[in-house]
C-alpha cells in the first residue's frame, strides 16, 4: 500500500526538515532505479574476518567483534552501497514513487529487502529490532541523522551501532570516496574490475562536463522546483550534485535569500528574479510537471523557458559512479546543447 504524502505535504516536510537543518548551520546533499538482485540474507560480499572498526562523520568509533554483515541502512546509503557490492538486510526511507514504482534514490535495491520505514518520522523498532540487525548506516546532513527519528535516535542505537556518513558541504565526488571507505571496510573490493570500470566512465563524464562547460563560460545555470504555489530555487552548495557541477565549471545560480539551507522559496511573481540562460527542472515526481508549470504567466515569459532552454536535475541519485555517470552525461549535454546569450 502506498504511503506517500500529497505533493504539498512532502514540500512542506522537506522545507521544515531542511529550516531546522539551518538553524543548526548546516548543509546536505540528497538517478533512475531499476531492480536489483536478491540480497541473499547477507549484507556483504566477503566473509567477516576479524575486530570490525569504523569512525563515522560525527567522529564516532565503532567497534565490534567481527565485520558486520546484518546492516539495516538508510535507503539512499542502501542503493550506494550495493554498487560497491555491500548489500542490506533492511532499509528506512523511501522506496517506492507515488504510482508504486521504485524510488530514484532506491537504485538497484532489491524491491523485496524488508523495510522499516519509508516517511519521515517512521521508524518501526518492532520490525527493525526483529531483525537482530549488527549495524546501521545513514547519512548525515548537517547535526540531522537523516529518516532517524530524532525522539527515538537514542533506542535505535542502543539496538545497534550506528555508522553516520556525511554529505552536507560536500560534492559528490567526496560524497563517493566516503562510501567507498566505508564499502572497503565492510569487504567491498575496491580494485575489481567492475568498479575500476564504473570509476573510469565516472572521471570520464566529469571531464566531458568540465569540457563543456568551460567551451560555455558564462552560461548561467538555474536548479529549480515548482510547486502550485512557489517556485524554489536550490542553493548549489546544498546538494553534492550541484555541488560537483559548479566544481566542474559550470556557472550555478546560486540563491542568497530565505533562511533554508536548501532553496530559496518565490512566488511565482518572483520567478525572474535570478536571471538564467539554461533552468533544469528538478525530476522527482511529487514536483510540478513542467507542462503544467508552462501555464503559469511568470514561468513562461523566462527568457531560458522562450528559449527552449530547460533540463531535467536528479537530484536523489545515490553517491555511487554506477548511478552518477549517466546524470552527468545527461547535463554535459544540455550544457553542449545551451546557447549562452539568452540572458544578458
Amino acid at each position: 500500500m502506498n504511503t506517500f504524502p500529497t505533493r504539498q505535504t512532502r514540500r512542506r516536510k522537506f522545507l521544515a526538515v531542511a529550516t531546522g537543518v539551518a538553524l543548526a548551520s548546516v548543509l546536505v546533499a540528497c538517478g533512475d532505479a531499476a531492480p536489483g538482485s536478491s540480497n541473499g540474507g547477507s549484507s556483504t560480499a566477503a566473509a567477516p574476518s576479524g575486530p570490525w572498526e569504523f569512525t563515522d562523520d560525527r567522529g564516532k568509533k565503532v567497534s565490534l567483534p567481527q565485520r558486520p554483515t546484518k546492516i539495516v541502512m538508510q535507503v539512499n546509503a542502501a542503493a550506494t552501497l550495493v554498487d560497491f557490492g555491500i548489500k542490506p538486510i533492511g532499509v528506512f526511507g523511501p522506496q517506492k514513487t507515488t504510482d508504486g514504482k521504485p524510488s530514484p534514490q532506491a537504485g538497484d535495491l532489491d524491491p523485496n529487502t524488508e523495510s522499516v520505514g519509508s516517511e519521515f518520522g517512521e521508524f518501526n523498532l518492532e520490525k527493525y529490532t526483529a531483525l537482530k540487525p549488527e549495524l546501521l548506516i545513514t547519512i548525515m546532513y548537517g547535526e540531522a541523522l537523516w529518516y532517524i527519528p530524532e525522539e527515538s535516535a537514542a533506542t535505535i542505537e542502543e539496538k545497534a551501532p550506528m555508522v553516520a556518513i556525511q554529505l552536507g558541504g560536500v560534492s559528490a565526488a567526496e560524497g563517493i570516496a566516503k562510501f567507498a571507505k566505508l564499502a572497503e571496510s565492510l569487504g567491498a573490493d575496491l580494485n575489481s574490475a567492475d568498479l575500476a570500470k564504473a570509476k573510469q566512465e565516472f572521471e570520464t563524464a566529469g571531464a566531458a562536463l568540465k569540457a563543456a562547460a568551460a567551451a560555455k563560460p558564462g552560461l548561467k545555470t538555474m536548479v529549480v522546483q515548482g510547486s502550485k504555489d512557489a517556485l524554489l530555487v536550490a542553493k548549489p552548495d546544498f546538494f553534492s550534485d550541484l555541488n560537483y557541477f559548479g566544481k566542474q565549471g559550470l556557472d550555478m545560480v546560486a540563491p542568497t535569500g530565505g533562511e533554508a539551507p536548501s532553496w530559496e522559496e518565490l512566488s511565482w511573481e518572483q520567478a525572474s528574479r535570478y536571471p538564467a540562460d539554461l533552468i533544469l527542472n528538478d525530476s522527482r515526481d511529487f514536483t510540478l510537471p513542467q507542462a503544467e508549470m508552462a501555464k503559469i504567466p511568470t514561468w513562461a515569459e523566462l527568457p531560458a523557458v522562450k528559449a527552449g532552454q530547460l533540463g531535467l536535475w536528479h537530484p536523489e541519485t545515490p553517491m555511487s559512479y554506477q548511478k552518477l555517470t549517466p546524470v552527468i552525461r545527461e547535463l554535459a549535454s544540455v550544457v553542449e546543447k545551451a546557447r549562452t546569450d539568452v540572458v544578458s
